[in-house]
């Protein structure tokens, strides 16, 4: 099975994969990336509500095969007001 590694950044903080994992695909490895970025941005709830979360997935030769993004923005309004959208 191919070796892929799982960056992640989210603005603040990189975290580089330096040791992979196995995964039976590209497609494989690419769904194990998408599937974590929500769990990171759990973990690290921005504190003015906006931040992209960015996973990379690179292969054994170190290039960089897909780029998953999720953005995340909060607003609330402290009046209580809704705006019309």
């Amino acid at each position: 099975m191919p070796r892929y590694f799982l960056d992640f950044q989210d603005g603040e903080l990189w975290l580089r994969d330096d040791e992979g994992q196995d995964y039976e695909s590209l497609q494989a490895a690419r769904d194990a990336a998408i599937a974590a970025l929500p769990d990171i941005g759990r973990e690290a709830p921005p504190p003015d509500g906006k931040r992209a979360f960015v996973a990379y997935v690179r292969d054994e030769a170190g290039a960089q095969l897909c780029t998953i993004r999720l953005n995340l923005a909060a607003e609330c309004d402290p009046k209580g007001q809704t705006r019309d959208r």
